[in-house]
């Protein structure tokens, strides 16, 4: 580590998935200056756990994990929910699900609309195409897309026919299965495979850690990389420019030999801690409610309200479904590895370190389907939807949403329901698949019983929640509340969804061959889903929080409730940025990963812009 005397001009806080983007593509110019990114856990670049694409499950009870929960959620469970974020190096892009699915064009064109200029679809997607390279079995790919992360996407006919069975069962149903789901059109509708964030001739995970860190920008002599350090507040001037605006001159930070103490950066800090810790530091920083920070004995220097809020998750369910007769040779399950089964995990093993194939060479949930509101497009399902959104308000159902911005999220809202555009993700596995009421990943029950599992996730949630300090304390945990369901739209939409899986879905072929009526992870029989009371009251009882945190350091305008600008710069600074996951004001429609590494890659394209046209 360095000397606390020494300076840099840039520093990064966060060296997860987008500050490693960053960093990798900042120092790409020597010119630009020293980057410092200052990570609080390790390098865990060369640990099997990480690099084993079936091992991540092992990481999320180790301190890799930073391990936040959530109040309550009295909508659902009323428990408290795990709330997994990467705590190392690399961040979430090393423990995730390794899903790579990119967002909407719908989406990104939306962010655009709420005063983000140079963040449309066409824009946004150079961006995206510039951090990953794509090879696999039978998915076109994008003729720009030549980055340093590497997507698989599985051989499903080689050792593993699930997706085979999953994909036929939707065509027989009129539902169509993309070929080009990373299309630079950013539509996706139907059933598709999608890539997996793995190296193909390696079968290791490929992340922001050993694809951008390792493989570009370790050896550059302008870029230093501390890990185990904690930062602890920013830093600035104390004298304001003519706007009033305040500039950033470097961090406090707690050394990993427990000191306190303080390094500057000449140019920007740039905060990349997540969609929990950014609005974490922010607040310890002086920048949020006033009425928030001074009861803690923090002087606000920047008030701004919005810090913290407009946290959003995709809510997440899903139906186990015993298999007949224990399952048929040859579409084999899971459900034996996770029991930790010897002789199950012994042929996985094998199957990994000679041919680099099998189980623990892939996620497992690389057969999904994108899918509309179901029955949209008929004379009554138009009249439902129009009744949903009549019944439906956005304003006031998250905690300090402007009416503003209720209503323009009430108007994206509304183009989803009433097009093609997905609002289900739905996501199929060979094995048992459930969460624990506090959100946690619940193995399949004791026995011999093998399963089969879809899962549905809201693809676009109303509801919003908030993250917030509760001490002037680094070690004390925020308090995180996704208000799940706090807008009365998400659980319609979402049980409609569930009811198409009982209705439709699990009763056609081939996969009601193998299916019985009869589920691993509730007493609730299938039939009674088509229901929708009876899916309501499933998702209340069942449903738990994705992993997919973000929004609460929101870019769009400070009327809507921004937090940053479209330069991703803190509103009331010169030098300040925030660039990862807090700073999407939309989620789009499947896991986030994809969505952060363009937003990164973005943000370095405007962070290197300013600086080579001798800007700020």
């Amino acid at each position: 580590m360095a000397s606390g005397n020494e300076s840099f001009d840039f520093i990064i806080i966060g060296g997860g998935t987008s500050g490693l983007v960053l960093a990798s593509r900042i120092t790409e110019d020597p010119g630009l200056g020293r980057v410092l990114v200052v990570e609080a856990g390790e390098d865990q670049t060369q640990d099997p756990r990480v690099n084993v694409p079936a091992m991540w499950p092992t990481l999320l009870s180790t301190s890799s994990n930073w391990d936040f929960k959530t109040v309550p959620q009295h909508r659902i469970s009323g428990s408290a929910n795990v709330v997994p974020q990467g705590r190392l190096l690399g961040g979430s892009s090393a423990l995730n699900g390794l899903s790579f699915v990119p967002p909407s064009k719908a989406t990104i064109d939306a962010w655009a609309g709420l005063g983000n200029p140079g963040w449309d679809w066409p824009a946004f997607s150079k961006s995206l195409a510039k951090s990953y390279t794509l090879s696999g079995n039978g998915t076109s790919q994008r003729p720009d897309s030549s980055g340093p992360l590497q997507l698989t996407v599985p051989d499903e006919t080689n050792d593993w026919r699930w997706p085979e069975a999953w994909q036929n069962t939707l065509k027989s149903i009129g539902i169509p299965v993309n070929r080009n789901p990373y299309s630079s059109s950013g539509e996706f509708y139907g059933a598709a495979m999608v890539a997996d964030a793995i190296d193909q001739p390696t079968k290791q995970r490929s992340y922001a850690g050993n694809a951008y860190y390792l493989g570009l920008a370790k050896d550059r002599e302008n870029l230093t990389v501390w890990t185990g350090v904690t930062v602890t507040r920013i830093l600035f001037d104390h004298d304001r420019d003519i706007e009033g605006n305040l500039r950033a001159t470097g961090i406090q930070y707690i050394s990993n030999d427990d000191r306190v103490k303080t390094i500057t950066a000449s140019k920007e800090v740039i905060v990349a801690a997540g969609a929990i810790n950014s609005p974490k530091l922010l607040e310890l920083s002086g920048i949020g409610d006033r009425r928030l920070l001074e009861p803690l004995g923090i002087t606000p220097l920047i008030d701004n309200p919005s810090v913290g809020e407009n946290l959003q998750n995709h809510p997440l369910c899903t139906l186990a479904f015993k298999l007949r007769n224990g399952g048929i040779p040859g579409y084999e399950t899971m459900d034996n590895i996770a029991r930790q089964d010897p002789a199950a995990l012994g042929v996985a093993m094998e199957a990994y370190t000679t041919k680099l194939s099998g189980p623990f060479s892939r996620s497992g949930t690389n057969s999904i389907a994108l899918l509309g509101l179901p029955g949209a497009d008929t004379d009554d399902g138009e009249r439902v939807v129009k009744e949903l959104l009549a019944e439906s308000t956005v304003t006031g159902s998250s905690f300090k949403t402007t009416p503003e911005f209720g209503r323009a999220q009430e108007h994206f809202m509304r183009s989803i329901l009433e097009s093609n555009e997905p609002s289900g993700h739905y996501l199929s596995f060979g094995g048992f698949v459930h969460f624990d009421r506090d959100g946690s990943m619940a193995g399949p029950p004791p026995g011999n019983d093998s399963f089969f599992s879809i899962g549905i996730s809201l693809a676009h949630p109303i509801s919003r929640g908030s993250v917030h300090i509760s001490s002037p304390s680094t070690s004390v945990a925020p308090v995180i509340d996704p208000n799940y369901f706090s807008h009365p739209l998400d659980i319609e939409v979402m049980a409609r969804h569930l009811q198409f899986i009982s209705s439709t879905i699990s009763k056609a072929e081939p996969l009601a061959s193998h299916l019985t009526g009869k589920l691993g992870n509730s007493s609730v029989e299938v039939d009674k889903l088509e229901s929708l009371n009876t899916a309501r009251e499933f998702i209340r009882n069942t449903a738990v929080g994705a992993y997919h945190f973000a929004g609460t350091c929101a870019m769009m305008s400070r009327e809507l409730g921004g937090v940053v600008d479209s330069k991703l710069r803190v509103y009331g600074s010169t030098n300040l940025r925030v660039c990862d996951a807090s700073i999407i004001p939309m989620l789009s429609y499947a896991n986030p990963q994809a969505t952060v590494y363009g937003v990164a890659e973005h943000g370095a394209q405007i962070i290197r812009s300013h600086h080579d046209a001798g800007k700020l």
